[in-house]
């Protein structure tokens, strides 16, 4: 039987014979919830689960004859048990899913229509720049993104001080500049995530790769050009090489910067408002800016999580309702941790804070939607490594961004 919002939540447990078991009890769940009339099971992520809960009881006293079940999910496990539910038809109503994954399972006619949603309402102008286009192919919108977020520069106002610098970077040439100041004793400049999830550094190279006039069309594919990579390899592994940006960079992933710049150690990189958060949490000095760029500020790029419906829902009408009811602007701004999809959400105070002011201009101004077409995510790990043998000293910029653009046109000729 299913988890009610108002019981209890779905427990994931270690090892692989529980976990085989786990994994019978959630198809358990969908079976039994699919067949049920006007009940809509929703899968959720961890983080929103108990915010979800408040939320759904108040969904459920508007809608009296509409129920809503929840099960609970990870990050870790989302990716994995949405693949698998929608390739064997037996799905929940409404997913919590990355807007990264949403391309591919729409490819594969996995998804429910949204589009519908979309008028006076939920206005498609009112979310973040081109983050409904991203996820609309041949008219049709396969998702209802709620959560945004994307990277702005941190930076630690005591070193800044300490070097003479007055204000943060807002060119490249300034970032390089004041990098290099700020790389003294234990103090370097910057530093990037070499290590972990190869998809870190690759979204920074991006960064800079569209700042610097490489796009990503409407179909969520990266057009990059030698000139655009070039510039972008040699702002990160150039700096590596060069000794302004941490030579520790190798045995660093987002964290591990994080702590660094937690202990003093790194003076500013381009970062989550997470980041932000934890330095406050913490007492250490921090602020906040545009990420810089060419000639003023650069591009970031939008990630975030959206509501998919299966096409193989047999309750599209009613979760159709709950995933309207999730897009107003009050449940967005409950819901996210970061900022919401809908720039009217993102008017709430809490996203209006100092520290959160230079995040809220980078997607409402300066940001468009990362990458989200799987080819591209199979290029992800060999670019990473191009920029790595450049950090290495192995390749320079321009052979480095002549390898990534054959990588990358190879993989979009396949």
């Amino acid at each position: 039987m299913a988890v009610k919002a108002r019981t209890g939540i779905f427990l994931g447990v270690a090892g692989l014979t529980v976990a085989a078991i786990a994994a019978t009890v959630v198809v358990n769940v969908v079976q039994n919830s699919s067949g049920d009339e006007d009940v809509v099971t929703w899968w959720v992520p961890d983080w929103d689960y108990q915010t979800a809960v408040d939320l759904v009881a108040e969904f459920e006293r508007q809608h009296p004859d509409i129920s809503v079940e929840l099960v609970q999910t990870t990050g870790d496990t989302v990716a994995n048990r949405t693949s698998v539910a929608l390739d064997s038809g037996n799905v929940p109503d409404v997913i919590t899913e990355s807007i990264a994954r949403v391309r591919g399972y729409a490819d594969k006619g996995q998804l429910a229509d949204l589009s519908g949603l979309f008028g006076e309402d939920i206005p498609a102008d009112d979310f973040a720049p081109g983050l409904v286009d991203s996820l609309t192919i041949d008219g049709a919108t396969y998702a209802m993104p709620y959560r945004w977020a994307t990277n702005a520069l941190i930076y630690n106002p005591e070193l800044f001080e300490a070097a003479g610098i007055e204000e943060p970077p807002a060119t490249w040439d300034e970032f390089v500049e004041d990098a290099r100041a700020l790389t003294s004793g234990d103090a370097v400049g910057t530093a990037w995530p070499v290590q972990g999830d190869p998809s870190d550094l690759t979204l920074r190279f991006l960064e800079f790769a569209v700042s610097g006039g490489a796009t990503i069309n409407g179909d969520g594919i990266p057009e990059l050009t030698e000139e655009s990579s070039r510039a972008a390899v040699e702002m990160i592994g150039g700096a590596i090489a060069e000794g302004w940006a941490s030579p520790s960079s190798f045995e660093l992933d987002n964290t591990g910067i994080r702590e660094l710049f937690l202990q003093g150690r790194v003076a500013m990189y381009p970062g989550g408002v997470f980041d932000v958060d934890e330095a406050q949490a913490q007492g250490a000095p921090v602020a906040t800016a545009p990420l810089p760029g060419p000639e003023g500020p650069g591009t970031g790029l939008g990630v975030g999580w959206a509501y998919v419906v299966p096409e193989a829902s047999s309750h599209q009408d009613d979760a159709a309702e709950l995933v309207r009811f999730l897009a107003r602007p009050e449940s967005m701004a409950e819901l996210t941790l970061t900022f919401p999809a809908r720039t009217s959400a993102s008017e709430d105070a809490r996203f209006q804070t100092p520290e959160r002011v230079a995040y809220a201009g980078q997607l409402a101004e300066h940001s468009v939607p990362a990458p989200n077409d799987p080819r591209w995510t199979a290029s992800i790990q060999p670019v990473h490594d191009q920029i790595q043998e450049v950090a290495l000293g192995r390749e320079t910029p321009a052979e480095a961004a002549a390898n990534i653009q054959r990588i990358v046109d190879q993989a979009f000729a396949e």
